[in-house]
């Protein structure tokens, strides 16, 4: 029989695109899901009987797995009258714990004499972390690194005949000293009494890395803090030692020592850690070994692409391995995952926004059952006028803005959003995830140039889990996936995402999709939505573009708000892309939004806000804006009064939502140009009724900006592409009868961290070039929001 052309046209069509789908196809049934319990000295149980327990693949919280998410904050680093705030507001950001490092000689800056007031009451900052409802790990040192001038090993130490970080008597004197002072600072506040300190990192980095002593001449070799015993083994920052430490042995008894001193001085918490990588020294079946990833460096002399968006099981293979433990004693965590990077003068890597929840959703992935941001908010080096207690490396001498998530005066990056969007996720639904092991595809990509392979891993008990997928690289470019479906072979059957069909990955796109998990009561065969979290009784999912937002349900189900049709046996809840929905699946209330809603979409006292401005608190509500005219939705619904400004109700598809108007403030700044290098601020004038804090943004391009007032420097920047924002409330008593100077150096054509930057400028035959246009001038705005 003679078939029209067009037939063959068609069919050639379907063999086509049924050639070029990508099947990829993965089996779990035979996952090992064995955990070791019993064999740590760690845990500890709180007068409330909260109690913590730690095995070998996760921790748990009163029976239930949980995934921590830290976030390093540096309480000397930022105003003591602003710590409350910033807490809440990385409480918003999905933080469930924050780290701290003491740094000694910032409170033993000359022998014998202890400073713990003003910016370094420690106490006061751990107590306001347990007002907050949020967990704390202190990082006691004695060596703390973390870019401070000796790694915060007093000056006075230097030259006597004395071996630091070792078992030296005269040197364990000293630490004796310092750990008995944190301890009476901290009395009452750990754990055991019922207070927020959950951990304690002994030393850090030991046995694998040092910082250099600031005791330096131009051109001599550098002389690291470190015994001297342990030079051979010891590296600057973070790195792979491939040949393993000779000296391990004489570490781990040290290790032991120090945290015998902590505990002798009151520091018992359940948790205690030490850094795990690059074969670093651990306190063996007594402590957790924490691990890193730093995709963007600054140590290293060229950039390359890193394993960090690769795939592993990073349970069974660490980072930066080898290691000097057994990695299937302990449970994985993250506690420096590059959030951010310092600059030096001579290399200035900008970590970009988008790179930082790829990296995550690897990490978590691969195995991770905790994630640890460094930082994850910024601050500024303090100094004593203009004796400076920065790392002798070339960073700045006081800014540590770091690129984090929330920076050096806390304005939010954009990381702080779309971390959010996971943080929430693991936070809420880490009791089904931690238990989870990871299973990887035979098709996993093993070299960051593999760009055109779908990266995905699964984590899964056998029955149900979750499948991880992302498309990003770092310092590569990477293009969309299209016409993808991943096969999941389980032990209850086969889960295919999608459904039906196909789907595409974009460029920078992440999705965590679940099967076979129940949520209140209803089970999802598989979705292709990310959960998001938990509000009440309801659940909140994310639609990622690229993916056709769908539920499958076995068998038949009640569904209100949202298009079910029963297909083969299953119910399938088909689902709007880029709007939001309100649905129900039998008397369960679900949310669908956009991924862009997710990002200015918080948890506050159990409900749900989406906003432009950050919504934060812990017993009360607030706005921080820098808007005087901001949106905010709420689920459930609401009625929302404020403190000042006023409120008005509008048309919501969800919800309820209002306007606040608030009564818009122009700060009475007189900022001047005097000539093409220098800008001068006159706020005596200003009045804070209203301003919560007022930024200034300096787009300029040139080498480096500094910031002088009454003599000393105040804060300074490297130039790395994007704007230096610089905020003024700290220095409000001082603004009153001083005036604040910047003055801008410019980029020499010969300049060594030219290639780090989005582009070079034109210089035009000259050897130098700056361009400085006047601030941008950015107001924030806080408000009281009553809700009933």
């Amino acid at each position: 029989m003679k078939r029209p052309v067009a037939f063959f046209i068609i069919f050639a069509l379907i063999c086509y695109s049924s050639y070029a789908q990508n099947r990829w196809k993965i089996d779990v049934t035979n996952v090992d899901t064995t955990v070791v319990r019993g064999h740590l000295k760690l845990g500890g149980i709180n007068p409330d009987g909260d109690k913590i327990v730690v095995n070998s693949h996760y921790l748990e919280r009163n029976g239930e797995p949980i995934i921590p998410i830290f976030g390093e904050f540096h309480f000397s680093r930022y105003p003591a009258d602003q710590w409350d705030q910033e807490i809440k507001k990385m409480k918003a950001g999905g933080i469930t714990l924050i780290a701290t490092y003491v740094f000694w000689s910032l409170h033993e800056p000359s022998e014998g004499h202890f400073y713990w007031d003003g910016d370094l009451d420690l106490r006061r900052f751990v107590e306001l972390c347990g007002k907050n409802d949020m967990d704390v790990i202190v990082r006691v040192g004695p060596f703390d690194h973390g870019e401070w001038r000796n790694g915060g090993i007093p000056d006075w130490l230097y030259g006597r005949p004395i071996e630091i970080r070792s078992n030296d008597p005269e040197y364990l004197k000293y630490v004796e000293r310092l750990y008995g002072q944190i301890g009476q600072q901290l009395k009452g506040q750990f754990h055991k009494d019922g207070g927020p300190i959950i951990g304690v990192q002994i030393e850090n980095e030991y046995q694998h890395s040092a910082a250099p002593w600031g005791f330096t001449y131009d051109g001599a070799p550098r002389e690291l803090t470190v015994a001297r015993r342990d030079v051979g083994v010891t590296q600057i920052q973070v790195g792979i030692n491939k040949s393993g430490n000779e000296n391990s042995a004489i570490g781990a008894v040290h290790m032991k020592t120090l945290k015998k001193l902590a505990v002798d001085a009151g520091l018992i918490a359940p948790l205690y850690t030490a850094t795990g990588w690059g074969y670093a020294t651990i306190i063996e079946k007594e402590s957790l070994p924490v691990m890193s990833a730093y995709a963007y460096p600054y140590w290293v002399d060229e950039p390359t692409p890193s394993p960090f968006y690769l795939y592993k099981d990073i349970h069974a293979k660490p980072d930066y391995e080898p290691v000097s433990y057994n990695p299937a004693l302990y449970p994985s965590l993250g506690a420096e995952l590059g959030t951010g990077m310092a600059v030096v003068y001579k290399k200035r890597p900008r970590v970009p926004q988008e790179s930082l929840l790829p990296m995550m959703v690897r990490e978590i992935g691969s195995g991770s059952n905790g994630l640890g941001f460094y930082m994850y908010h910024g601050g500024t080096t303090p100094s004593i006028g203009n004796h400076f207690y920065t790392e002798a490396f070339g960073l700045n001498l006081k800014s540590y803005d770091y690129q984090s998530p929330l920076g050096e005066f806390g304005f939010p990056e954009g990381s702080f959003y779309s971390l959010k969007v996971f943080n929430y996720f693991l936070r809420d639904f880490g009791a089904t995830l931690a238990p989870c092991m990871t299973i990887l595809p035979k098709t996993n990509p093993t070299t960051p140039a593999n760009l055109n392979t779908l990266r995905y891993a699964v984590r899964s008990n056998g029955e149900s889990g979750y499948v991880f997928m992302h498309n990003f690289q770092d310092h590569l470019k990477t293009s969309n996936i299209a016409d993808n479906r991943i096969e999941v072979k389980a032990t209850k059957g086969t889960y295919s995402f999608p459904n039906s069909g196909t789907f595409d990955l974009n460029v920078g796109s992440v999705a965590v999709l679940p099967f076979n998990i129940d949520f209140g009561g209803v089970k999802f065969k598989t979705a292709m939505i990310q959960p998001f979290c938990k509000v009440g009784n309801g659940y909140v999912f994310v639609s990622m573009k690229g993916l056709k937002p769908e539920i499958v349900l076995e068998g038949r189900h009640k569904v209100k708000g949202a298009k079910a049709t029963v297909k083969g046996g299953d119910t399938v809840v088909s689902l709007p892309s880029g709007k939001a929905v309100e649905f129900s699946i039998d008397g369960v209330e679900f949310l669908l939004i956009p991924f862009e809603d997710a990002l200015n979409a918080y948890t506050v006292n159990n409900r749900l806000f989406i906003s432009n401005g950050i919504v934060c608190g812990h017993d009360t509500h607030e706005l921080i804006t820098t808007s005087p005219e901001t949106e905010i939705t709420v689920w459930p619904a609401a009625n929302i009064s404020v403190n000042n400004g006023s409120i008005t109700k509008i048309s919501s598809a969800f919800g309820s939502k209002w306007k606040v108007f608030l009564q818009e403030v122009k700060p009475a700044l007189e900022i001047k140009k005097t000539d093409d290098r220098h800008i001068v601020l006159d706020a005596s004038g200003m009045k804070w009724d209203g301003v919560n804090e007022v930024y200034l943004s300096f787009d300029y391009v040139g080498d480096r900006g500094i910031c002088m007032m009454d003599g000393v420097l105040q804060t300074d920047n490297f130039y790395t592409s994007r704007p230096w924002l610089m905020g003024l409330k700290k220095y409000t008593d001082t603004l009153k009868d001083k005036e604040m100077y910047f003055y801008f150096v410019p980029m020499q054509k010969d300049a060594p961290y030219l290639s780090y930057l989005d582009s070079i400028p034109d210089f035009g035959g000259k050897k130098e070039y700056l361009s400085l246009p006047m601030p941008k001038v950015i107001t924030e705005y806080k408000v009281t929001l009553v809700v009933k």
